[in-house]
Protein backbone atom coordinates (compact mmCIF):
# COMPACT_ATOMS: atom_id res chain seq x y z
CA UNK A 1 0.00 0.00 0.00
CA UNK A 2 2.93 2.23 0.83
CA UNK A 3 4.16 1.58 -2.64
CA UNK A 4 1.59 2.00 -4.52
CA UNK A 5 0.71 5.41 -2.91
CA UNK A 6 4.16 6.57 -3.60
CA UNK A 7 3.51 5.80 -7.20
CA UNK A 8 0.01 7.66 -7.06
CA UNK A 9 1.39 10.52 -5.53
CA UNK A 10 4.56 10.44 -7.98
CA UNK A 11 3.10 9.96 -11.10
CA UNK A 12 0.35 12.76 -10.36
CA UNK A 13 3.07 15.60 -9.60
CA UNK A 14 5.47 15.09 -12.26
CA UNK A 15 2.84 15.06 -14.71
CA UNK A 16 1.66 17.98 -13.95
CA UNK A 17 5.65 18.93 -13.53
CA UNK A 18 5.87 18.11 -16.76
CA UNK A 19 2.93 20.32 -18.37
CA UNK A 20 3.55 23.23 -16.50
CA UNK A 21 7.82 23.27 -16.95
CA UNK A 22 7.87 22.08 -21.23
CA UNK A 23 3.78 21.74 -21.95
CA UNK A 24 2.20 19.92 -24.52
CA UNK A 25 4.98 19.71 -27.49
CA UNK A 26 6.97 17.54 -24.98
CA UNK A 27 4.03 15.30 -24.37
CA UNK A 28 3.43 14.64 -28.29
CA UNK A 29 7.22 14.65 -29.02
CA UNK A 30 7.21 11.43 -26.02
CA UNK A 31 3.53 9.81 -27.68
CA UNK A 32 5.48 9.72 -30.97
CA UNK A 33 8.74 8.69 -29.30
CA UNK A 34 6.54 5.67 -27.31
CA UNK A 35 5.74 4.52 -30.59
CA UNK A 36 8.50 4.79 -32.38
CA UNK A 37 7.19 7.27 -34.69
CA UNK A 38 5.10 4.07 -36.45
CA UNK A 39 1.40 3.92 -36.69
CA UNK A 40 0.77 6.23 -33.75
CA UNK A 41 -2.63 6.72 -32.38
CA UNK A 42 -3.95 9.92 -32.44
CA UNK A 43 -6.26 9.49 -29.58
CA UNK A 44 -4.21 9.48 -26.77
CA UNK A 45 -6.67 8.72 -23.66
CA UNK A 46 -8.25 6.46 -25.47
CA UNK A 47 -5.52 4.44 -26.24
CA UNK A 48 -5.02 1.22 -23.86
CA UNK A 49 -1.28 1.59 -23.38
CA UNK A 50 -1.76 5.42 -22.40
CA UNK A 51 -2.78 5.24 -18.52
CA UNK A 52 -1.10 1.53 -17.95
CA UNK A 53 2.08 1.98 -19.80
CA UNK A 54 2.76 5.45 -21.35
CA UNK A 55 2.29 7.96 -18.55
CA UNK A 56 4.66 6.05 -16.37
CA UNK A 57 7.46 5.80 -18.68
CA UNK A 58 6.64 9.56 -19.83
CA UNK A 59 7.99 10.59 -15.96
CA UNK A 60 9.80 7.82 -15.00
CA UNK A 61 11.74 6.86 -17.77
CA UNK A 62 11.76 8.65 -20.77
CA UNK A 63 14.71 11.20 -22.26
CA UNK A 64 13.67 13.15 -25.10
CA UNK A 65 15.72 12.59 -28.09
CA UNK A 66 17.55 15.86 -28.55
CA UNK A 67 18.31 15.64 -32.22
CA UNK A 68 14.23 15.76 -33.31
CA UNK A 69 13.43 18.74 -35.29
CA UNK A 70 10.59 19.66 -32.75
CA UNK A 71 13.67 19.59 -29.48
CA UNK A 72 13.62 22.58 -27.49
CA UNK A 73 16.87 23.59 -25.52
CA UNK A 74 15.42 23.45 -22.40
CA UNK A 75 13.98 20.08 -22.74
CA UNK A 76 15.33 17.68 -19.84
CA UNK A 77 18.00 15.80 -20.45
CA UNK A 78 17.93 12.94 -17.58
CA UNK A 79 14.40 11.16 -16.62
CA UNK A 80 11.97 13.76 -15.62
CA UNK A 81 11.43 11.76 -12.63
CA UNK A 82 15.35 12.93 -11.45
CA UNK A 83 14.51 16.12 -13.18
CA UNK A 84 12.02 17.06 -10.57
CA UNK A 85 14.52 15.62 -7.99
CA UNK A 86 16.75 18.15 -8.54
CA UNK A 87 14.27 21.06 -8.08
CA UNK A 88 13.10 20.06 -4.76
CA UNK A 89 14.39 20.96 -1.75
CA UNK A 90 12.33 18.40 0.90
CA UNK A 91 11.20 15.29 -0.54
CA UNK A 92 10.07 12.36 1.62
CA UNK A 93 12.19 9.28 1.47
CA UNK A 94 9.71 6.96 0.09
CA UNK A 95 8.49 9.29 -2.52
CA UNK A 96 12.43 9.80 -3.75
CA UNK A 97 13.53 6.23 -3.43
CA UNK A 98 10.59 5.16 -5.76
CA UNK A 99 11.49 7.50 -8.19
CA UNK A 100 15.42 6.94 -8.29
CA UNK A 101 14.56 3.00 -8.32
CA UNK A 102 11.93 3.43 -10.98
CA UNK A 103 14.00 5.40 -13.44
CA UNK A 104 16.82 2.65 -12.90
CA UNK A 105 14.04 0.02 -13.42
CA UNK A 106 13.52 -0.75 -17.63
CA UNK A 107 10.88 -2.84 -18.91
CA UNK A 108 11.36 -6.50 -20.23
CA UNK A 109 9.04 -9.28 -20.82
CA UNK A 110 8.30 -11.06 -17.66
CA UNK A 111 6.74 -15.05 -17.50
CA UNK A 112 4.46 -15.46 -14.84
CA UNK A 113 5.94 -18.67 -13.09
CA UNK A 114 3.41 -18.96 -9.41
CA UNK A 115 0.34 -17.04 -8.47
CA UNK A 116 -0.66 -16.57 -4.66
CA UNK A 117 -4.51 -15.26 -5.73
CA UNK A 118 -5.21 -11.85 -4.33
CA UNK A 119 -1.66 -11.58 -3.25
CA UNK A 120 1.45 -12.18 -5.42
CA UNK A 121 2.78 -13.15 -8.42
CA UNK A 122 6.44 -15.08 -8.66
CA UNK A 123 7.74 -13.85 -12.39
CA UNK A 124 10.89 -14.21 -13.83
CA UNK A 125 12.36 -11.72 -16.94
CA UNK A 126 12.71 -13.92 -19.94
CA UNK A 127 15.26 -11.70 -21.67
CA UNK A 128 17.57 -11.11 -17.89
CA UNK A 129 16.07 -14.52 -16.04
CA UNK A 130 16.31 -12.77 -13.20
CA UNK A 131 13.03 -13.75 -10.98
CA UNK A 132 10.87 -11.18 -8.77
CA UNK A 133 8.42 -11.49 -6.15
CA UNK A 134 5.65 -8.84 -6.08
CA UNK A 135 2.62 -8.01 -4.08
CA UNK A 136 -0.12 -7.71 -6.62
CA UNK A 137 -3.51 -8.17 -5.57
CA UNK A 138 -5.52 -7.54 -8.71
CA UNK A 139 -3.27 -9.13 -11.01
CA UNK A 140 -2.88 -12.00 -9.27
CA UNK A 141 -6.70 -12.54 -9.98
CA UNK A 142 -6.64 -12.17 -13.69
CA UNK A 143 -3.10 -13.56 -14.58
CA UNK A 144 -2.21 -17.53 -14.60
CA UNK A 145 0.98 -19.43 -14.80
CA UNK A 146 3.02 -19.34 -18.09
CA UNK A 147 1.31 -15.99 -18.90
CA UNK A 148 3.20 -13.42 -20.42
CA UNK A 149 3.35 -9.59 -20.06
CA UNK A 150 5.53 -6.53 -20.39
CA UNK A 151 6.02 -4.32 -17.46
CA UNK A 152 8.54 -2.48 -15.29
CA UNK A 153 9.04 -3.75 -11.77
CA UNK A 154 10.57 -1.58 -8.88
CA UNK A 155 11.71 -3.40 -5.62
CA UNK A 156 12.10 -1.38 -2.16
CA UNK A 157 13.15 -2.95 1.16
CA UNK A 158 12.38 -6.32 -0.24
CA UNK A 159 8.99 -5.53 -1.53
CA UNK A 160 8.21 -5.07 -5.26
CA UNK A 161 5.44 -4.27 -7.36
CA UNK A 162 4.64 -4.12 -11.05
CA UNK A 163 4.30 -0.58 -12.67
CA UNK A 164 3.90 0.75 -16.47
CA UNK A 165 2.59 -2.58 -17.78
CA UNK A 166 1.32 -3.56 -20.30
CA UNK A 167 -2.70 -3.84 -20.83
CA UNK A 168 -2.38 -6.70 -22.75
CA UNK A 169 -1.87 -9.98 -21.36
CA UNK A 170 0.31 -12.18 -23.56
CA UNK A 171 -0.49 -16.14 -23.83
CA UNK A 172 2.11 -18.99 -23.71
CA UNK A 173 2.46 -19.52 -27.12
CA UNK A 174 4.55 -16.22 -27.63
CA UNK A 175 6.70 -17.04 -25.27
CA UNK A 176 9.43 -19.39 -27.37
CA UNK A 177 9.14 -15.78 -29.83
CA UNK A 178 10.45 -13.99 -26.66
CA UNK A 179 12.92 -16.00 -26.63
CA UNK A 180 13.97 -16.46 -30.34
CA UNK A 181 13.84 -12.76 -30.28
CA UNK A 182 16.51 -12.64 -27.45
CA UNK A 183 18.62 -15.47 -28.85
CA UNK A 184 19.26 -13.06 -31.85
CA UNK A 185 20.42 -10.56 -30.39
CA UNK A 186 22.83 -12.45 -27.80
CA UNK A 187 23.11 -16.07 -28.76
CA UNK A 188 25.61 -17.43 -26.30
CA UNK A 189 24.06 -15.38 -23.26
CA UNK A 190 21.18 -13.93 -21.26
CA UNK A 191 20.45 -10.19 -21.32
CA UNK A 192 21.35 -7.67 -18.91
CA UNK A 193 19.84 -4.94 -17.11
CA UNK A 194 22.01 -2.49 -18.71
CA UNK A 195 21.13 -4.63 -22.40
CA UNK A 196 17.57 -4.17 -21.52
CA UNK A 197 18.09 -0.01 -21.38
CA UNK A 198 19.94 0.24 -24.67
CA UNK A 199 17.64 -1.82 -26.07
CA UNK A 200 14.64 -0.36 -25.15
CA UNK A 201 13.02 0.93 -28.50
CA UNK A 202 13.15 -2.85 -29.80
CA UNK A 203 11.71 -3.98 -26.97
CA UNK A 204 8.74 -2.02 -27.08
CA UNK A 205 8.79 -2.70 -31.05
CA UNK A 206 8.61 -6.17 -29.83
CA UNK A 207 5.40 -5.66 -27.53
CA UNK A 208 3.57 -3.73 -30.21
CA UNK A 209 4.28 -6.42 -33.01
CA UNK A 210 2.58 -9.17 -30.27
CA UNK A 211 0.01 -6.57 -28.79
CA UNK A 212 -0.87 -5.62 -32.43
CA UNK A 213 -0.99 -9.66 -33.47
CA UNK A 214 -3.88 -10.34 -30.17
CA UNK A 215 -6.07 -7.54 -31.77
CA UNK A 216 -6.09 -8.62 -34.99
CA UNK A 217 -4.76 -12.69 -35.54
CA UNK A 218 -3.21 -13.39 -38.67
CA UNK A 219 -5.23 -15.90 -39.80
CA UNK A 220 -3.45 -19.17 -39.80
CA UNK A 221 -1.63 -21.04 -42.77
CA UNK A 222 -3.37 -24.15 -43.34
CA UNK A 223 -1.65 -27.06 -45.14
CA UNK A 224 -1.15 -30.45 -45.65
CA UNK A 225 1.60 -32.57 -44.71
CA UNK A 226 3.46 -31.92 -47.99
CA UNK A 227 3.30 -27.98 -46.90
CA UNK A 228 0.18 -27.44 -49.66
CA UNK A 229 -2.26 -24.95 -48.69
CA UNK A 230 -5.27 -26.54 -47.29
CA UNK A 231 -8.33 -26.94 -49.84
CA UNK A 232 -10.96 -29.27 -49.17
CA UNK A 233 -12.02 -30.68 -52.44
CA UNK A 234 -14.69 -33.10 -53.86
CA UNK A 235 -14.57 -34.48 -56.84
CA UNK A 236 -17.44 -36.50 -58.83
CA UNK A 237 -17.69 -38.42 -61.29
CA UNK A 238 -20.40 -40.45 -63.06
CA UNK A 239 -19.24 -43.86 -63.42
CA UNK A 240 -19.56 -45.84 -67.16
CA UNK A 241 -18.60 -49.02 -66.51
CA UNK A 242 -19.19 -50.90 -63.20
CA UNK A 243 -18.24 -50.91 -59.62
CA UNK A 244 -16.37 -53.52 -60.17
CA UNK A 245 -13.89 -52.73 -63.02
CA UNK A 246 -13.41 -49.68 -61.70
CA UNK A 247 -11.95 -50.80 -58.46
CA UNK A 248 -9.31 -53.34 -60.44
CA UNK A 249 -8.60 -50.52 -62.48
CA UNK A 250 -7.98 -47.83 -59.37
CA UNK A 251 -7.14 -50.65 -56.42
CA UNK A 252 -3.19 -49.71 -57.21
CA UNK A 253 -3.62 -46.79 -55.64
CA UNK A 254 -4.56 -47.50 -52.32
CA UNK A 255 -1.52 -50.23 -52.26
CA UNK A 256 1.82 -49.18 -50.71
CA UNK A 257 4.77 -51.63 -49.42
CA UNK A 258 2.91 -55.05 -50.19
CA UNK A 259 -0.33 -53.66 -47.87
CA UNK A 260 -4.29 -52.28 -49.94
CA UNK A 261 -5.57 -50.02 -47.79
CA UNK A 262 -9.06 -50.89 -48.74
CA UNK A 263 -12.63 -50.76 -46.56
CA UNK A 264 -16.26 -50.89 -46.36
CA UNK A 265 -16.17 -53.31 -49.39
CA UNK A 266 -19.56 -54.66 -50.95
CA UNK A 267 -20.49 -57.40 -53.07
CA UNK A 268 -23.48 -58.63 -54.74
CA UNK A 269 -24.60 -62.24 -55.29
CA UNK A 270 -21.83 -63.06 -57.51
CA UNK A 271 -19.40 -61.64 -55.74
CA UNK A 272 -18.24 -58.36 -57.75
CA UNK A 273 -17.66 -55.22 -55.90
CA UNK A 274 -20.49 -53.15 -55.82
CA UNK A 275 -18.82 -50.45 -53.40
CA UNK A 276 -15.91 -49.96 -51.45
CA UNK A 277 -13.79 -46.91 -49.62
CA UNK A 278 -9.88 -46.86 -50.99
CA UNK A 279 -7.44 -44.78 -49.30
CA UNK A 280 -4.76 -43.17 -51.65
CA UNK A 281 -1.45 -43.40 -50.02
CA UNK A 282 2.21 -43.34 -51.01
CA UNK A 283 5.06 -44.44 -48.93
CA UNK A 284 6.83 -41.84 -46.15
CA UNK A 285 5.97 -38.25 -45.31
CA UNK A 286 7.73 -35.26 -46.25
CA UNK A 287 7.23 -33.52 -42.83
CA UNK A 288 7.57 -36.70 -40.60
CA UNK A 289 10.09 -39.25 -41.71
CA UNK A 290 8.55 -42.07 -39.31
CA UNK A 291 5.70 -42.43 -40.79
CA UNK A 292 5.32 -45.29 -42.93
CA UNK A 293 2.74 -43.57 -45.57
CA UNK A 294 0.86 -40.90 -46.43
CA UNK A 295 -3.02 -40.82 -47.10
CA UNK A 296 -3.34 -38.54 -50.13
CA UNK A 297 -6.94 -38.87 -50.39
CA UNK A 298 -9.99 -41.16 -50.38
CA UNK A 299 -12.03 -42.85 -52.83
CA UNK A 300 -15.42 -43.80 -52.28
CA UNK A 301 -16.90 -46.31 -55.04
CA UNK A 302 -20.36 -47.63 -55.82
CA UNK A 303 -22.66 -47.96 -58.41
CA UNK A 304 -22.51 -45.55 -60.67
CA UNK A 305 -20.79 -43.33 -59.17
CA UNK A 306 -17.31 -42.45 -58.12
CA UNK A 307 -16.22 -39.90 -55.54
CA UNK A 308 -12.90 -38.51 -54.34
CA UNK A 309 -12.45 -36.13 -51.41
CA UNK A 310 -8.45 -34.72 -51.18
CA UNK A 311 -7.24 -31.35 -49.06
CA UNK A 312 -4.97 -29.43 -51.53
CA UNK A 313 -5.71 -28.03 -55.08
CA UNK A 314 -2.54 -29.77 -56.31
CA UNK A 315 -3.64 -33.04 -55.10
CA UNK A 316 -7.05 -32.74 -56.76
CA UNK A 317 -4.77 -32.21 -60.09
CA UNK A 318 -3.00 -35.13 -59.20
CA UNK A 319 -6.27 -36.97 -59.12
CA UNK A 320 -7.84 -35.99 -61.92
CA UNK A 321 -4.91 -37.22 -64.00
CA UNK A 322 -4.65 -40.80 -62.12
CA UNK A 323 -8.41 -40.95 -62.70
CA UNK A 324 -8.12 -39.96 -66.61
CA UNK A 325 -5.21 -42.29 -66.88
CA UNK A 326 -6.93 -45.32 -65.13
CA UNK A 327 -10.36 -44.62 -66.08
CA UNK A 328 -9.94 -43.30 -69.32
CA UNK A 329 -13.51 -42.94 -70.74
CA UNK A 330 -15.42 -44.56 -68.29
CA UNK A 331 -15.29 -41.75 -65.61
CA UNK A 332 -16.67 -38.36 -66.51
CA UNK A 333 -16.26 -35.44 -64.03
CA UNK A 334 -19.95 -34.04 -62.97
CA UNK A 335 -18.94 -32.02 -59.98
CA UNK A 336 -16.14 -30.22 -58.40
CA UNK A 337 -16.42 -28.18 -54.77
CA UNK A 338 -14.03 -26.49 -52.86
CA UNK A 339 -14.76 -25.68 -49.34
CA UNK A 340 -11.96 -22.74 -47.50
CA UNK A 341 -10.69 -24.36 -44.37
CA UNK A 342 -10.19 -20.51 -43.04
CA UNK A 343 -13.78 -19.93 -42.84
CA UNK A 344 -14.77 -22.65 -41.17
CA UNK A 345 -12.19 -21.98 -38.98
CA UNK A 346 -13.54 -18.23 -38.26
CA UNK A 347 -16.89 -19.87 -37.96
CA UNK A 348 -15.85 -21.94 -35.26
CA UNK A 349 -13.95 -19.00 -33.74
CA UNK A 350 -16.68 -17.06 -33.56
CA UNK A 351 -18.82 -19.93 -31.90
CA UNK A 352 -16.15 -20.33 -29.32
CA UNK A 353 -16.01 -16.61 -28.71
CA UNK A 354 -20.01 -16.44 -28.85
CA UNK A 355 -20.31 -19.83 -26.61
CA UNK A 356 -22.54 -21.01 -29.06
CA UNK A 357 -22.43 -24.56 -30.90
CA UNK A 358 -24.00 -26.38 -33.97
CA UNK A 359 -24.78 -29.22 -31.83
CA UNK A 360 -23.54 -30.73 -28.88
CA UNK A 361 -20.20 -33.02 -28.86
CA UNK A 362 -21.37 -36.73 -28.09
CA UNK A 363 -20.06 -38.49 -25.67
CA UNK A 364 -16.89 -40.57 -26.45
CA UNK A 365 -17.62 -44.08 -25.30
CA UNK A 366 -15.53 -45.57 -22.75
CA UNK A 367 -13.55 -48.11 -25.04
CA UNK A 368 -13.30 -45.21 -27.63
CA UNK A 369 -11.89 -43.42 -24.65
CA UNK A 370 -9.16 -45.76 -23.76
CA UNK A 371 -8.10 -46.95 -27.50
CA UNK A 372 -7.53 -42.93 -27.82
CA UNK A 373 -5.64 -42.92 -23.97
CA UNK A 374 -3.43 -45.39 -25.33
CA UNK A 375 -2.54 -44.11 -28.86
CA UNK A 376 -1.74 -40.42 -26.63
CA UNK A 377 0.27 -42.32 -24.51
CA UNK A 378 2.18 -43.56 -27.43
CA UNK A 379 2.76 -40.43 -29.45
CA UNK A 380 4.03 -38.57 -26.40
CA UNK A 381 6.74 -41.49 -25.62
CA UNK A 382 7.65 -41.38 -28.89
CA UNK A 383 7.32 -37.44 -28.93
CA UNK A 384 10.68 -37.01 -26.01
CA UNK A 385 12.58 -38.45 -28.61
CA UNK A 386 11.79 -36.36 -31.61
CA UNK A 387 13.30 -33.37 -32.87
CA UNK A 388 10.67 -30.18 -32.59
CA UNK A 389 11.79 -26.98 -34.38
CA UNK A 390 10.62 -24.91 -31.29
CA UNK A 391 13.59 -26.70 -29.06
CA UNK A 392 16.00 -25.72 -31.56
CA UNK A 393 15.40 -29.19 -33.33
CA UNK A 394 16.46 -30.77 -30.33
CA UNK A 395 14.34 -33.97 -28.67
CA UNK A 396 12.78 -32.96 -25.75
CA UNK A 397 14.94 -35.04 -24.03
CA UNK A 398 18.38 -33.17 -25.34
CA UNK A 399 16.98 -29.71 -24.46
CA UNK A 400 16.68 -31.18 -20.66
CA UNK A 401 20.56 -31.01 -20.57
CA UNK A 402 20.91 -27.43 -20.83
CA UNK A 403 19.21 -24.36 -18.94
CA UNK A 404 18.21 -22.50 -22.38
CA UNK A 405 16.24 -26.07 -23.74
CA UNK A 406 14.86 -26.55 -20.40
CA UNK A 407 13.14 -23.07 -20.47
CA UNK A 408 12.32 -23.51 -24.50
CA UNK A 409 10.57 -27.07 -23.05
CA UNK A 410 8.71 -25.77 -20.45
CA UNK A 411 7.44 -22.94 -22.19
CA UNK A 412 6.19 -25.16 -25.38
CA UNK A 413 4.63 -27.82 -22.47
CA UNK A 414 2.43 -24.59 -21.20
CA UNK A 415 1.30 -24.02 -24.74
CA UNK A 416 0.19 -27.49 -25.39
CA UNK A 417 -1.49 -27.38 -22.44
CA UNK A 418 -3.27 -23.67 -22.99
CA UNK A 419 -3.85 -24.30 -26.72
CA UNK A 420 -5.62 -27.51 -25.22
CA UNK A 421 -8.07 -25.68 -23.04
CA UNK A 422 -12.00 -25.40 -24.54
CA UNK A 423 -11.17 -28.70 -26.38
CA UNK A 424 -13.54 -31.80 -25.41
CA UNK A 425 -10.09 -34.00 -24.74
CA UNK A 426 -7.75 -31.92 -22.79
CA UNK A 427 -3.75 -32.37 -22.74
CA UNK A 428 -2.98 -31.98 -19.26
CA UNK A 429 -2.59 -35.57 -18.65
CA UNK A 430 -0.28 -36.13 -21.61
CA UNK A 431 1.90 -33.08 -20.61
CA UNK A 432 1.80 -34.17 -17.14
CA UNK A 433 3.01 -37.53 -18.30
CA UNK A 434 5.81 -35.97 -20.73
CA UNK A 435 6.69 -33.77 -17.09
CA UNK A 436 6.88 -36.75 -15.17
CA UNK A 437 9.20 -38.65 -17.28
CA UNK A 438 11.39 -35.68 -17.72
CA UNK A 439 11.30 -35.05 -14.09
CA UNK A 440 9.43 -31.59 -14.33
CA UNK A 441 7.65 -29.78 -11.88
CA UNK A 442 4.33 -28.58 -13.49
CA UNK A 443 3.59 -24.98 -12.36
CA UNK A 444 1.30 -23.48 -9.77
Amino acid sequence: MRLRGAEGRVVDTLMKFALETWGKPLITHAWEDFWVYHDVPEDLPSTPEFDSMFMLWLVLGFVPDPEADEARDDWPTQPIGLEWLATQGAVSDLDRAFIETACRSPISALVVEHVTAQRSLDLKDVFTGKRFHVLEQGASQKLRPADLLFTRVVTLDNAGIMFGASPFIVPPRWHTHIIDWRERLFRRRLMSRQDLEDFDIEIRELYFQIAAELLNPTPPRLANTDGEPLALTTLTYQLKTTADDAFRRLARLARVRGDDHVDEITHDESGAITSAVLSWVKAGNRQHKDWDHTILGTLRLEVGRLVVDVNSARRAERAKREIAKRLAGAAVLIDSNVIDPSEALGKRQHQRASGTRDHEPEETPPELRAIEKDLARRHWKKWLDTRVPALGNKTPRQAMRTAGGRERLEALLAQFERDAEGSQRSASADVDFVRSELGLTKPT
